[in-house]
């Protein structure tokens, strides 16, 4: 359940009167060409396939195959898969995503949520239902388009995330650092458990910010299936 705080914190955390100020997520400054988004996927040479949603695997999302990735990815790059994964995966919850990767090592992101996206993702990924309308009871979070701002630090070794996040804006009103610190934490029990979920295809050696660039070193699945409609 605090793994679900967690999450919902940064989704719905005074919510209930930001929604009324700003509805636009902010701009990072990061745009991106079809040449960038073919760099990333030619970077990471993987397979995308749509898995019928009658499939009878009971799954969203199937990865089968690997193949070794050691690359760097620029802001562009990165801002191009993010936007566009919903049409790979349509479970993806952010939309309008802008990543911007800075030298000083830290990674901020800016996207559109909306609450049905959201609780549809933690779902998929294994979090209980109930668990889900718990915390969004807890944070009265209403069903609308919410935009979201994180900054964050950190790297991923071995499979193990140590990624600190720095600030968090929720509909551009910036989330207490106490709460922030509190809460923080879980984010990394997240990552920890979609990567022991995609394993052995997904394998991450090194994940971190070198020089204004993000550092992937490990596997990437050969094929991905995800369900691509509701």
């Amino acid at each position: 359940m605090k793994l679900i705080l967690s999450l919902f914190l940064f989704f719905g955390l005074l919510i209930g009167g930001a929604f009324f100020y700003f509805s636009q997520a902010k701009n990072l400054g990061i745009t991106y060409t079809q040449a960038d988004l073919k760099s990333m996927y030619s970077k990471l040479d993987v397979k995308f396939e749509a898995l019928p949603t009658n499939s009878g695997t009971g799954r969203t999302l199937i990865v089968s195959g690997a193949h070794p990735v050691d690359q760097y990815f620029n802001s562009s790059e990165l801002t191009a898969a993010a936007d566009n994964r919903r049409k790979q995966y349509i479970y993806f919850p952010f939309r309008n995503v802008q990543i911007r990767v800075n030298r000083d090592g830290s990674v901020e992101g800016t996207a559109i949520v909306n609450y049905n996206d959201a609780v549809n993702y933690l779902v998929v990924l294994g979090v209980s239902y109930q668990d889900v309308v718990k915390a969004a009871a807890k944070f009265k979070i209403p069903n609308i388009n919410i935009p979201v701002y994180l900054k964050a630090s950190g790297s991923i070794i071995n499979n193990l995330g140590h990624v600190n996040i720095q600030s968090a804006n929720i509909a551009n009103i910036p989330v207490p650092q106490n709460l922030v610190n509190q809460y923080g934490p879980g984010i990394n029990d997240l990552v920890e458990s979609v990567i022991k979920e995609r394993q052995p295809s997904y394998n991450i050696e090194k994940l971190e910010v070198q020089n204004g660039k993000v550092h992937f070193k490990g596997t990437s699945p050969d094929v991905e299936q995800a369900v691509r409609s509701l």
